[in-house]
C-alpha cells in the first residue's frame, strides 16, 4: 500500500453521533489521499464501522484494551499513523469542505514545511456548521520564533492541535502530547504543544477558518468545573514551556514569551473556570463573586512567582504586565458570573 499523504487521528469516547459528523466532514473532502485512524477509549463496547455507518477502507478503528485517556490516546494514534503529514481531530469537531486540498496545495507551494496551520471558527450546537466555500488566500510563512511571537500576541488565530505536521519530524522533535495534570483530558496540553511547535524551522499558516470547533453542553470545555485540575495544570504549563523557551533558537525571547503563556492560563481558562466552579458550588450573590476573585488573586500571585523563578525577571514591566493581566481576568470572571446568573434567572 502506498503511503497516504495525510493521517487524520480522531480520539473518541462514546459519542457516536458526533463522531459520524466528524467523519463525514473528512470523507467528503475533495482531496482523497488520506487515512483516518479512530482511537476508541470507551471500554464498555467495541466500536465498529457498522455501528457508525462507515465502510470506507481508509478508516481504521483502534479499540484500546484500556482507557488511555485523551493524551495517551492521541500519542497512540500518532504512533499508528502511516501518512506523510499528521493531525488530530476531536470527535466533536469538524473540517470545512476543501480543507485537505488547500492544505496540500499550501504545503507544496511552500516546499513542504514541518507544519501548516489553518485558522478556525467556533459554532454552537444549534448552528449549521459547514460553509459552502472557504477562500484559501495566501499562505504565510514563519520561522519557529516568528510563529510563536505571532501566536502569543494573537496575530495568528490558531487553536488546539488542528494543524498538519510532518509525521517523522513531529515524532522526533516534539514527541507528541504531554500530560500536565491528573485529568482524563489534556488540560493545557494543547498550549504546551503549540509552544513546542516553535522548535520547527518553518511553519505555514492559512488565514482561512477551515477548522470548526463546536461548543456544546457535553463538551469538556463547557461542562468541566474541576478547578483543582486547572490549579495543577497552570504551573505545570509555565514550567514545561520555560524548558522549551530556553532552546537556543528561542532563548532571546524567553521573558516575553513566558509572560504570554502565563496570560494564556490566567485569562483563559482559569478565570472562566474559577467563575464556573463558584457558580456550581455556591450559586448567586456577592460572596460568590468575592470567593471567585480571591481565588483569582491567589492564582495570579502564584503564577507570577513562578514566572520570576523561571525567567529571573522581576522588573517594572513584568509587574505592570501581571497587574493588567489580573484586571483582564477579573473582568472575564465577573462577566462569566453575570452571564451564569442571568441564565439561571431566565431558566
Amino acid at each position: 500500500m502506498p503511503q497516504p499523504f495525510f493521517s487524520i487521528a480522531i480520539t473518541t469516547y462514546d459519542r457516536h453521533d458526533l463522531l459520524k459528523e466528524a467523519l463525514a466532514s473528512i470523507l467528503s473532502q475533495s482531496f482523497t489521499d488520506f487515512e483516518v485512524i479512530v482511537g476508541n477509549d470507551y471500554q464498555a463496547e467495541e466500536l465498529t464501522g457498522e455501528m457508525i455507518g462507515i465502510s470506507d477502507p481508509r478508516v481504521r478503528i483502534i479499540n484500546h484494551p484500556r482507557n488511555l485517556q485523551e493524551v495517551g490516546n492521541m500519542n497512540a494514534l500518532l504512533e499508528a499513523a502511516k501518512g506523510r503529514y499528521f493531525t488530530w481531530l476531536f470527535d466533536d469537531d469538524l473540517y470545512e469542505p476543501g480543507f485537505f486540498q488547500a492544505a496540500h496545495d499550501g504545503l507544496a507551494e511552500t516546499g513542504f514545511p514541518q507544519a501548516l496551520f489553518p485558522s478556525y471558527r467556533v459554532v454552537n450546537a444549534t448552528e449549521v456548521a459547514l460553509s459552502k466555500e472557504i477562500i484559501r488566500g495566501k499562505v504565510q510563512m514563519f520561522t519557529g520564533r516568528q510563529y510563536l511571537h505571532q501566536y502569543l500576541t494573537g496575530r495568528l488565530k490558531i487553536i488546539s492541535t488542528c494543524g498538519f505536521f510532518d509525521t517523522d519530524v513531529l515524532r522526533s522533535t516534539i514527541g507528541g502530547m504531554e500530560r500536565l495534570a491528573l485529568s482524563a483530558i489534556g488540560l493545557n496540553s494543547e498550549f504546551h504543544f503549540l509552544v513546542k511547535c516553535a522548535l520547527f524551522e518553518r511553519i505555514a499558516f492559512i488565514d482561512a477558518p477551515f477548522a470548526i470547533f463546536r461548543a456544546h453542553e457535553a463538551s469538556w470545555t463547557v461542562a468541566n468545573t474541576e478547578l483543582n485540575t486547572y490549579l495543577e495544570a497552570g504551573p505545570a504549563l509555565v514550567r514545561r514551556c520555560a524548558e522549551v523557551l530556553r532552546h537556543p533558537t528561542l532563548s532571546d525571547d524567553l521573558e516575553f514569551n513566558l509572560r504570554g503563556i502565563c496570560k494564556l492560563h490566567v485569562v483563559y481558562p482559569f478565570a472562566l473556570k474559577a467563575a464556573a466552579f463558584e457558580f456550581v458550588q455556591n450559586g448567586f450573590g456577592l460572596y460568590s463573586a468575592y470567593r471567585t476573585l480571591a481565588r483569582l488573586k491567589q492564582e495570579v500571585s502564584k503564577i507570577r512567582k513562578l514566572y520570576i523563578t523561571e525567567s529571573g525577571d522581576d522588573g517594572y514591566y513584568s509587574k505592570l504586565f501581571f497587574l493588567v493581566t489580573h484586571i483582564k481576568a477579573v473582568y472575564i470572571a465577573l462577566h462569566a458570573l453575570e452571564l451564569a446568573w442571568a441564565r439561571k434567572f431566565k431558566g
